[in-house]
């Protein structure tokens, strides 16, 4: 039996060593930028959450009482409340966003580059006076109540501020873009001949879509699902401006226990690691379940 010794070249080797130095260089200030910003920061909330509050500040003394009453359930309603919005506005976003997406990624390209700069729009004005916006559309004697009541469709104006719907409708609005721009970003991709292929087969367009173009866009759903269910699951704008203090959710809860009198950081540094827990969690499930599934069609 014949073993044989593979010699690298050093020329190679050298070369290897040299990109790999490059792409430390070139990542470098990114990994520092995250270190800075985001490590460190969220060291300074895990030590916090281990202290003890005091009226206006802390008292550097090690206790769990923040994680205790945490995990009591005394703050259960806030996170379900902020979960159900979350999955709400998500399945709300990729039922209004699907169909806008595949539009774009099928029209021509000066059409499609036109609809794309009417998505990003929104992106140019300040969040919060796109909430106001909304204050005002739906408010008791605003624009919305006036045309149903210009319209004899209703007798009296609605209550739609400081509701859940109102809370739904503004986040749907906010993050909708979110899910368009990931999903076109793939179905633009997708070789649109298969369809026809699978029509000449015998299915019919409704049965191609389920079988080709919705499998294939399966990661676009995946990546757009991320960007707006955490960002809803931790809103806190939204929830104060157009939502009523009786729903509050978690993303209030932590805000006003770090501003409001006694405050209480250590209770906000808890429950803001919890929610981050929570979601990792989610995030590296759905992540395994879907690389799962991704093998399994491969396969």
């Amino acid at each position: 039996m014949k073993h044989y010794v593979y010699i690298q070249n050093p020329l190679e080797v050298a070369e290897r060593k040299r990109k790999n130095l490059q792409s430390w260089i070139l990542t470098a200030p990114a990994m520092i930028w995250l270190l800075l910003f985001f490590l460190i920061p969220y060291l300074i909330v895990i030590i916090y959450s281990f202290l003890t509050p005091d009226i206006y500040d802390i008292k550097f003394e090690f206790s769990l009482d923040a994680y205790r009453q945490v995990f009591s359930g005394a703050y259960l309603q806030p996170f379900l409340i902020s979960f159900r919005m979350a999955f709400i506005t998500t399945i709300a976003c990729l039922i209004l966003g699907y169909p806008v997406a595949y539009f774009i990624a099928r029209a021509k390209e000066k059409t499609r580059n036109t609809l794309l700069v009417f998505i990003i729009i929104p992106f140019w004005t300040n969040l919060i006076i796109r909430i106001f916006s909304w204050r005002i559309f739906l408010a008791y004697n605003g624009v919305l109540n006036d045309i149903l009541m210009n319209l004899h469709l209703i007798q009296q104006p609605l209550e739609i501020m400081r509701t859940d719907l109102a809370v739904a409708l503004v986040m749907v609005y906010v993050y909708l873009p979110y899910m368009i721009l990931p999903l076109y970003s793939v179905i633009e991709k997708i070789d649109f001949t298969l369809l026809n292929a699978a029509m000449d087969l015998g299915a019919n367009e409704i049965k191609a879509f389920f079988k080709v173009t919705l499998p294939l866009s399966i990661s676009g759903i995946f990546a757009g699902g991320i960007l707006v269910f955490i960002p809803a699951l931790g809103a806190y704008l939204i929830t104060q401006l157009v939502g009523n203090q009786k729903s509050l959710y978690i993303g209030q809860v932590i805000t006003y226990k770090i501003k409001n009198i006694p405050r209480n950081w250590p209770m906000a540094s808890a429950l803001s690691l919890v929610l981050l827990m929570i979601v990792t969690i989610l995030l590296v499930a759905s992540y395994l379940i879907f690389m799962h599934r991704r093998r399994r069609k491969v396969a």
